[in-house]
């Protein structure tokens, strides 16, 4: 899947990242100083698209962290 970084809110050594998706739905997705994929997520921007998103719950909307994400 596509979308496009739209908020982006730290809180107590976590990130919580926002996207408006290709389809219109919203996805979000969390990571952490602490955790591997934090090296990934920390260089997007709000206003960012990017590629490669995965589900991990679609009922919940939660976009899996270890998607193999990119700049689109």
């Amino acid at each position: 899947m596509k979308g496009k970084i739209i908020r982006i809110t730290p809180s107590r050594g976590f990130m919580t990242i926002l996207f408006k998706l290709d389809d219109k739905k919203f996805g979000l997705t969390y990571t952490g100083e602490q955790y591997r994929n934090y090296s990934i997520w920390n260089q997007f921007q709000v206003g960012d698209y990017v590629e490669g998103l995965e589900w991990k719950d679609e009922k919940k909307k939660i976009i899996d962290g270890d998607s193999p994400v990119h700049m689109s």
